[in-house]
């Protein structure tokens, strides 16, 4: 095929025209120059930065953004711009539930307290493991049921804007070896406040029950702990010939094993909208009697030697000790803790997403412009934005006056960002001027709407 060479001798002054260039060409040319410009920026952390007709900003810093006609505009560490709010809320962590105006949050487990402002805990409740039962000898079957975890509880706690590691203590194993007492319950804690592990129950040869929260019952005519300050349970009764002493419970001391060796009663709380019982201390094993029950709040059953009855496990999440065992089985273990917090719904200050009103600051045109050209790039932080609704775009040649509004055009992907384009939009029609702005609008925003703008190229002619 013959080739055609044009010279610029070849062409006389006006006969090709920007009329006579695709538009299409051009404006795919204006959006490229803006995504470079802002690939530029961002690999040179530039601040916002002119080329002949247009403004490139990237949000490598805040200089660009006119924060005096800008509204909940946040600038991330990330670069990029989203809108923000403030409002009653929540904090977040554990399993939350409502009941009678209360958020509460229930924690079985080790976990997360985030509170998003100052404020009151109205009543807070924290329950360590409890202690595990004792374990006999085939020549004596007296040993102690644990002690119940410690069990604090009080009401206007101050919390302030941070998050707190919340423990939730687990029950300690019973005891399976001679000799050795069962095992202390593991702490509860929230903040400043520390529940103790309940004392494990006395066994054959260790006789005395261990000290905690609540005292482990004794094994054999020996005395059971005692329960540790601050004041946050009861001492283990005393053990008796062939039958051990309870464990001490919330608020019930455990029971001596000459009247029987139940477990100490735990304590009530409604703290989540219905009365439950916790922190029941465990029932000492017996030889041929009356089963040692564990103490009301979860404390585990002692065994009984001559009708082959294994000792019972304190209930999870209650803090109850487990029940003392004759040298068949292994003590009861004990139960693990747990933290409740209630406040008044809605009595913390949260930050959420909100409606973003993002100007820039002026930029001087060299002469009175017509036309105006948006490209900007923008992710989804949550949600999806739909263009034109959620999220809009503005221009003013006269300092910000006047805007009109773009139709923005989704133009594919760089980056992992959605680039929106819009070209030529008339503003011939703006009062006269060269002070250049561009406005961005997001709407609709929430928790589960969330726009994020990341770079904003403003051109005109």
């Amino acid at each position: 095929m013959a080739r055609t060479t044009i010279r610029s001798e070849d062409i006389t002054a006006g006969q090709v025209k920007a009329a006579d260039l695709a538009s299409d060409a051009t404006s795919g040319i204006q959006t490229d120059i803006a995504i470079l410009g802002f690939k530029v920026a961002a690999n040179g952390s530039l601040a916002k930065y002119d080329l002949v007709d247009q403004t490139i900003d990237a949000f490598e810093d805040a200089s660009g953004i006119d924060a005096s006609a800008s509204t909940n505009e946040v600038r991330n560490a990330s670069n990029y711009y989203g809108g923000e709010t403030s409002g009653p809320g929540d904090a977040t962590g554990g399993t939350i539930t409502y009941s009678g105006g209360n958020t509460i949050h229930s924690f079985t487990a080790d976990g997360d307290f985030v509170v998003p402002s100052s404020g009151t805990i109205g009543t807070y409740l924290v329950v360590a493991g409890g202690g595990g039962g004792g374990f006999g000898h085939v020549l004596n079957y007296s040993t102690g049921g644990g002690g119940a975890g410690g069990y604090r509880t009080s009401t206007s706690f101050a919390v302030t804007e941070q998050t707190y590691g919340i423990t939730v203590g687990a029950g300690g194993a019973g005891s399976s070896a001679v000799g050795n007492k069962g095992s202390s319950g593991a702490d509860s804690v929230f903040s400043s406040i520390t529940a103790l592990g309940g004392g494990g129950g006395g066994s054959y040869s260790t006789k005395a029950g261990a000290s905690g929260g609540s005292g482990g019952g004794g094994a054999i005519d020996t005395a059971g702990g005692a329960a540790l300050s601050p004041t946050q349970g009861t001492a283990g009764g005393t053990g008796a010939s062939n039958k051990g002493g309870g464990g001490g419970g919330a608020t019930g001391v455990g029971v001596n094993g000459a009247s029987g060796g139940t477990g100490g009663a735990g304590t009530a709380s409604s703290i989540t909208g219905s009365s439950v019982t916790r922190g029941g201390g465990g029932g000492g094993a017996v030889y041929n009697t009356t089963q040692a029950a564990g103490g009301i709040g979860g404390g585990g059953a002692g065994s009984i030697q001559s009708t082959s009855t294994p000792p019972t496990a304190g209930t999870p999440n209650t803090g109850g000790g487990g029940g003392g065992s004759y040298h068949t089985n292994a003590g009861g273990a004990g139960g693990s803790g747990i933290v409740i917090l209630s406040y008044t719904t809605d009595s913390f200050t949260a930050t959420v997403p909100g409606n973003l009103t993002l100007v820039s600051t002026a930029t001087t045109a060299e002469a009175e412009p017509t036309k105006g050209d948006l490209v900007m790039t923008y992710t989804n932080g949550a949600g999806t934005a739909t263009i034109n609704t959620d999220i809009k775009g503005w221009v003013s040649r006269d300092n910000g006056t006047t805007y009109t509004q773009f139709t923005l055009a989704d133009d594919g992907d760089t980056g992992g960002h959605t680039i929106l384009t819009a070209h030529d939009l008339d503003i011939s029609g703006q009062p006269s001027g060269t002070s250049m702005r561009y406005k961005i609008t997001t709407h609709n925003q929430s928790a589960s709407k969330e726009t994020r703008i990341q770079a904003v190229s403003l051109g005109w002619s």
